[in-house]
């Protein structure tokens, strides 16, 4: 709701022409027409007449909740700043710092992980060891295998890519190639049998498992930014209705109306609750 109220302000240079006041009801002298301040003031002053003449003395201006949100959705912060919260924009753009730090900082971690152990498969994986132990076999004990690997067009060299690294360390077939159990056609690892046991396999395996730990590191850092980000949204948007439920909403305003062909200049108080 509304309540407003307005003071005219008669100055000596608004010249009353014509009819009295007093020969006016209030209603019909206020209701015959309006006009701008300014419109005098270009007259007299050389203005612009189009321009029209109003200037808060004080308002309270209203955070909207859903601006606080937004702008904390993007940068977490950013809503408490535009509310005038000076403190919570810093801890939560600082934690979204951290967050990030930590992610660069687990991610390259994990590339360099990750670099080792491909080279480190380079170097002690015999894939043409493997390649003629699998030649020798007959497709039913192929069949007993779940995985081979992934070879280029012609069946000559593997394609070194992903598989090709994830195969040679996880599935116990591929024991077959590593180059601390021998050469030739070792002992196949049979499903279900004892399989030969390779020490370079179990490190491979090791930092496999060290380089997809730090990525799974990074990705929660991810979900802790995503949470940072929603954390500081709802809070912007909270702490925005609560600024405007705990500030008094009046605002004093300069107007003016057209009185008899003169220009009044107006003070208004206005008031929401």
């Amino acid at each position: 709701m509304r309540w407003a109220v307005g003071l005219i302000l008669l100055f000596s240079p608004l010249v009353w022409s014509g009819q009295s006041i007093a020969d006016l009801s209030v209603d019909r002298y206020f209701a015959r027409q309006e006009i701008v301040l300014d419109k005098y003031l270009a007259q007299n002053e050389g203005g612009d007449e189009d321009l029209p003449l109003a200037g808060d003395i004080y308002s309270f201006d209203a955070k909207s909740t859903k601006k606080a949100f937004f702008y904390s959705l993007v940068v977490p912060g950013a809503g408490e700043y535009y509310v005038g919260s000076r403190i919570k924009p810093a801890v939560f753009l600082g934690l979204e710092a951290l967050i990030w730090t930590g992610y660069f900082v687990y991610h390259g971690k994990g590339n360099d992980k990750k670099d080792e152990y491909i080279q480190f498969a380079d170097a002690h994986y015999q894939w043409w060891e493997f390649k003629s132990w699998w030649n020798s076999l007959d497709s039913t004990t192929r069949n007993n295998y779940s995985h081979e690997l992934p070879w280029d067009d012609d069946n000559n060299r593997p394609n070194f890519t992903h598989e090709y690294y994830e195969n040679v360390g996880k599935y116990d077939e591929f024991q077959v190639g590593w180059d601390d159990i021998g050469t030739g056609q070792p002992p196949p690892p049979l499903p279900g049998g004892v399989s030969v046991l390779s020490a370079n396999r179990n490190h491979y395996l090791d930092l496999r498992r060290q380089s997809n730990d730090y990525f799974q590191n990074a990705s929660t850092m991810i979900m802790l930014s995503i949470g940072n980000h929603l954390i500081s949204a709802f809070d912007a948007a909270l702490t925005a209705k609560s600024y405007n439920k705990g500030q008094k909403r009046f605002s004093f305003q300069f107007k003016a109306k057209k009185i008899d062909r003169t220009q009044v200049p107006i003070l208004t108080f206005d008031y929401r609750f």
